[in-house]
C-alpha cells in the first residue's frame, strides 16, 4: 500500500540551538498584548516523551522557559501601564490525569477531590479551583514549584521521569481604566499554558495497568 504524502505548514521553526528567549519571542510574546486586550489565548508543548515539552514550557533556574518569561514580561507591562490600567491577575493551576481534574495548589494536590467542569456567562469554568494573586515572578514560581510537587510522575521506557499528566496554568486578567467610571466595562481574559502529557504509543513506554489507562 502506497503511503499519502501530507504536507504541514508552519508558522516557525527552530534549531536545535534556539535559546528559550528565542522559542518565547516566536511563540507567545505577542499573544500577551491580546491577552492584555481582553482576548484569551492558549500555548501549549506537544510531542513524545522525553523531547523536551516541560522544559521548554517550565525550564530551569538558569535556563527559565515560557512561563517564567511570560510572566516577566506580563508583569513589566502591567507595570508601564498602572497608572492609566487598574490590573487585577490570578493564576490557577489544575492537572488532568485519567480524565479527572485536580488543583495543584492544594497542599495535597487535591488527591481524591476531582474536580467539574461547569459552564457560566464567561464560558466552561472548573468548579471550586483555587485562585491565587501572586505580586512577583518570584511568587509565581513558588506556586508552580508546589504545583509541580504534585503532578503524576512516573518512569517509563521512553523516559526515567516523565510526566503522566497535563498540567494547565491558567492566568486571568481583569482590567479597566483607571479614569473609567463604575459602570464601565472591564476586559477579562485568561491565558492558559499548557504542558501535555508525553504523545507516544503504549508499546513505546512499556506501561501496564494505571500506567498503561494513562494513555
Amino acid at each position: 500500500r502506497r503511503s499519502k504524502d501530507i504536507r504541514f505548514a508552519f508558522d516557525r521553526v527552530f534549531n536545535e540551538d534556539a535559546t528559550q528567549e528565542q522559542v518565547f519571542a516566536g511563540t507567545t510574546k505577542h499573544l500577551i498584548t491580546s491577552v492584555l486586550n481582553g482576548y484569551n489565548t492558549t500555548v501549549f508543548a506537544y510531542g513524545a516523551t522525553g523531547c523536551g515539552k516541560t522544559h521548554t514550557i517550565s525550564g530551569t533556574p538558569d535556563d527559565p522557559g515560557i512561563i517564567f518569561l511570560t510572566m516577566r514580561e506580563l508583569f513589566e507591562r502591567i507595570q508601564a501601564t498602572e497608572e492609566e490600567m487598574s490590573t487585577d491577575l490570578s493564576i490557577s493551576y489544575l492537572e488532568v490525569y485519567n480524565e479527572s481534574i485536580c488543583d495543584l495548589l492544594l497542599e495535597d494536590g487535591g488527591r481524591g477531590r476531582s474536580l467539574a467542569l461547569r459552564e457560566d456567562q464567561n464560558g466552561v469554568v472548573v468548579a471550586g479551583l483555587s485562585e491565587h494573586h501572586p505580586k512577583t515572578v518570584r511568587e509565581v514560581m513558588q506556586l508552580l514549584l508546589l504545583g509541580n510537587k504534585n503532578r503524576a510522575m512516573s518512569p517509563t521506557c521512553a523516559n526515567a521521569v516523565s510526566s503522566r499528566s497535563h498540567a494547565v496554568l491558567q492566568v486571568n486578567v481583569r482590567r479597566r481604566p483607571r479614569t473609567a467610571s463604575i459602570s464601565s466595562n472591564v476586559t477579562v481574559a485568561t491565558m492558559s499554558i499548557i504542558d501535555l502529557a508525553g504523545s507516544e504509543r503504549a508499546s513505546v513506554t512499556k506501561n501496564t495497568g494505571g500506567r498503561l489507562l494513562e494513555g
